[in-house]
């Protein structure tokens, strides 16, 4: 359900709700990140829990109390001026800090909450790392990348509500470990294992310190940067184990299918990397979205990634705050109970 003020809500936190929305953090994603998992509609009546939802604002901000608790002071989203956007398409660097900020800090919770062996950085080499990998069948795929990533120590989360704008992955050193969160909308399983590859360069050749994230804010954007070429063609030989893909040409989408499938026959390369691969080169990545649902492989990346989240992260002994910041996550059962 979508949450609305009654008229009898309590002016201090109508105001409180509306300076978090002038920094960026609109009051949906308060609602799913910032409040506590008791919340439901009328509790904004409640003079009494105000400093609750003061203190959580202040932790979640990064600001001083006395700040959160002056109406007349406007709160403001942490600035990240280190934070390196690669392939940003007319996009201000402030007007991402919200998104930047929000995935940190669901980032620090689920680490706060790893269940997860010690940390592990995969090799500089992709070969060596795609020989590490146990896969479950003859290719490679998006569960077998992103386990082998968790059992490292690595997690990998995919939130389903951060402020807008958002971004399509960022990789991130936090409380001395690497972090992958992938902010964009994405179920297509081979893209997003091909994504979480390229993040994962960026991690293995040390792109990203403390206090200094690497942003893809669009994967259709060309970035001719050399970080960013070491990351692409990293993650395209982890997923192909080196197999150059053949540069196919297509006079359509179901031609495109129908010459992915071939090469994954012949070659053992997964189809939608090959059509993948094709849009990256040409552009064209409409004709890719209908050539993959023509292969019927568009579906299922988020809930593989979700089983992997729930098998490291201790949700049950989770602080309130911690699962209030994980609530972002794709297929949460408190906040998809909530909006039901």
């Amino acid at each position: 359900m979508k949450w609305e003020f009654t008229e009898l809500a309590h002016p201090a936190f109508t105001s409180l709700m509306r300076r978090l929305s002038s920094a960026g953090f609109k009051r949906e994603f308060a609602h799913v990140a910032v409040l506590p998992d008791w919340w439901a509609p009328g509790c904004e009546d409640d003079p009494s829990l105000l400093p609750d939802v003061e203190i959580r604002v202040a932790r979640f901000v990064g600001a001083p109390l006395a700040v959160v608790r002056d109406t007349s002071a406007p709160l403001e989203a942490p600035k990240y001026q280190n934070a390196q956007l690669r392939r940003v398409r007319d996009i201000n660097r402030d007007r991402l800090g919200p998104a930047i900020h929000a995935a940190l800090q669901v980032g620090s919770a689920a680490i706060r909450n790893l269940t997860a062996p010690a940390l592990r950085i995969p090799p500089q080499d992709p070969l060596a790392w795609r020989r590490d990998i146990t896969t479950a069948g003859p290719l490679l795929q998006l569960a077998d990348v992103v386990a082998d990533l968790w059992k490292r120590g690595i997690p990998v989360l995919h939130a389903e509500t951060l402020p807008n704008p958002s971004f399509q992955g960022l990789v991130a050193d936090v409380e001395g470990r690497p972090i992958i969160v992938l902010g964009h909308d994405q179920d297509e399983p081979a893209r997003l294992a091909f994504i979480i590859a390229h993040e994962v360069a960026h991690i293995v050749f040390g792109d990203c310190a403390p206090g200094s994230p690497v942003v893809d804010e669009q994967e259709e954007v060309s970035d001719d940067h050399v970080i960013e070429a070491r990351a692409d063609q990293y993650a395209s030989t982890v997923m192909t184990g080196g197999v150059a893909i053949p540069h196919v040409q297509a006079s359509g989408f179901k031609d495109l299918a129908m010459k992915a499938s071939a090469v994954e026959k012949a070659q053992r390369i997964d189809a939608s990397s090959v059509v993948w691969a094709w849009a990256r080169r040409t552009g064209d990545y409409a004709m890719a979205t209908m050539a993959a649902q023509a292969l019927y492989r568009t579906k299922g990346g988020k809930r593989a990634l979700r089983a992997l989240f729930d098998q490291y992260v201790d949700l049950e002994n989770a602080s309130d705050s911690d699962r209030a910041l994980l609530r972002c996550l794709h297929g949460d059962p408190q906040r998809d109970a909530v909006a039901s």
